[in-house]
């Protein structure tokens, strides 16, 4: 693929992109110019990848969840910059001439790709285990007893958190799961996670 002739993104992307800012801006609880400042500043730190080849015609949603070697060699390139490169991967994939940029949704949609083949597997095996536990109505410190005897404990609060976002529990389940997260942060002392689908974080965070 040839370089593009100006690092620029589409003109339509513009207006699209800064409407997904808006947008972001209730969840990340981030003023809607700054998160665009942030995206804008991603496209130039990282413009050698961002800006290589040309920008595709329409929104292809198989290559906007695919990660080629390219992109995996991107998003691995250097320790301490996945989150950075992430979203500008994320980024990258959504934008085409037609439509300018994909807004929120694909976004999500390149997330959720990225989530299930990459992350989700190494939580499989703790949800499949708190599954087996909260059906047979163990409490929330035995089961995080049980859990501990074969996961780590941020493995585990991770998973957990993974589930309700994810699988949308019943509210039995989801209130077996904010009991351990509460243990987790409190007798565990883990740190404050940042993630609000921790309901402990949610509650410190959002009292």
């Amino acid at each position: 693929m040839g370089k593009r002739a100006k690092r620029k993104i589409p003109r339509n992307a513009v207006e699209s992109l800064l409407g997904t800012c808006e947008f972001l801006s209730e969840e990340w609880k981030k003023p809607a110019s700054e998160i665009f400042k942030h995206f804008l500043e991603l496209m130039d730190r990282y413009a050698d990848y961002f800006f290589d080849g040309s920008w595709p015609e329409k929104y292809n949603y198989e290559e906007a969840t695919t990660f080629t070697d390219e992109d995996m060699d991107f998003l691995l390139a250097k320790k301490g910059e996945f989150g950075d490169r992430y979203e500008t991967i994320c980024l990258k994939k959504n934008i085409n001439l037609e439509d300018g940029f994909q807004g929120y949704f694909g976004m999500f949609w390149t997330q959720q790709a990225f989530h299930e083949k990459f992350v989700r597997p190494a939580f499989k095996p703790v949800i499949e285990a708190f599954t087996g536990l909260a059906h047979r109505n163990e409490n929330a410190q035995s089961a995080l007893d049980r859990l501990k005897k074969h996961f780590e404990t941020e493995l585990i609060h991770d998973s957990l958190t993974d589930l309700i976002e994810h699988e949308y529990p019943d509210e039995s389940t989801r209130k077996l799961i904010g009991e351990i997260s509460e243990l987790v942060h409190t007798s565990e002392e883990i740190p404050p996670c940042g993630n609000f689908r921790c309901s402990w974080y949610s509650r410190q965070k959002y009292p």
